[in-house]
């Protein structure tokens, strides 16, 4: 039996930060990202939304997600489950220092504008870990966030649809 419909697009990319205000001043000063308003408020200590696209970058506080989440208690069988790294590696990451080093790759048009970010993200202090220029004619700059994800900023032509 094949798949009851087509897959669209990743909707949602998840990050796991130490420090939620942090990474938020910089998906939204050095990236430009604006994040979307979350209710109830409370919610911001735990995760924070960036719409980009089509698909959302969730940022999630490191230990804020280790637990099934019931929306509507009277309603049991609704649940979002539980994720994130386990208590022996959040404890790595939290106390010993230690960096998942997630990646990501935000898309620009040309080759051109990925310079342009290569050139803006070191002008804002950020330092770019490598870079490429790929056999299709895309180019790639990479940085790493304030967790030590690693983000890459890419232009068309890395891969055969893109």
């Amino acid at each position: 039996m094949p798949p009851p419909s087509a897959i669209s697009h990743v909707l949602e990319l998840c990050l796991y930060v130490k420090d939620i205000q942090k990474s938020n001043t910089f998906y939204t000063s050095i990236l430009g990202l604006q994040p979307e308003e979350l209710k109830p408020a409370i919610l911001k200590e735990r995760m924070s939304v960036f719409p980009v696209g089509n698909t959302t970058i969730l940022l999630f506080t490191l230990g804020q997600t280790n637990e099934d989440v019931y929306p509507i208690p009277s309603q049991p069988d609704l649940c979002v489950p539980k994720h994130g790294p386990e208590e022996k590696v959040m404890k790595a990451l939290v106390e010993g220092g230690e960096q998942l080093r997630q990646h990501y790759c935000l898309a620009v048009e040309t080759k051109a504008e990925a310079l342009q970010w290569e050139k803006y993200l070191k002008e804002k202090g950020v330092e770019c870990h490598g870079k490429m220029e790929w056999p299709r004619g895309g180019y790639s700059v990479y940085f790493l966030d304030p967790d030590g994800h690693v983000g890459e900023i890419a232009s068309r032509g890395i891969w055969a649809h893109w």
